[in-house]
């Protein structure tokens, strides 16, 4: 999914470090950065 610069986010749930469920909604407000490397831990 491609998301256009300027339009909000696209609703998502995500687990955290501490394997809790995070949410956009967790974040009202706020400005928030995702950052996830594709790669990481798999060895490739």
């Amino acid at each position: 999914m491609a998301v256009t610069i300027g339009e909000p986010a696209p609703a998502f749930t995500l687990m955290n470090r501490d394997r809790e469920e995070l949410t956009l909604d967790s974040f009202p407000g706020q400005h928030i950065i995702l950052a996830f490397y594709p790669l990481a831990f798999t060895g490739g």
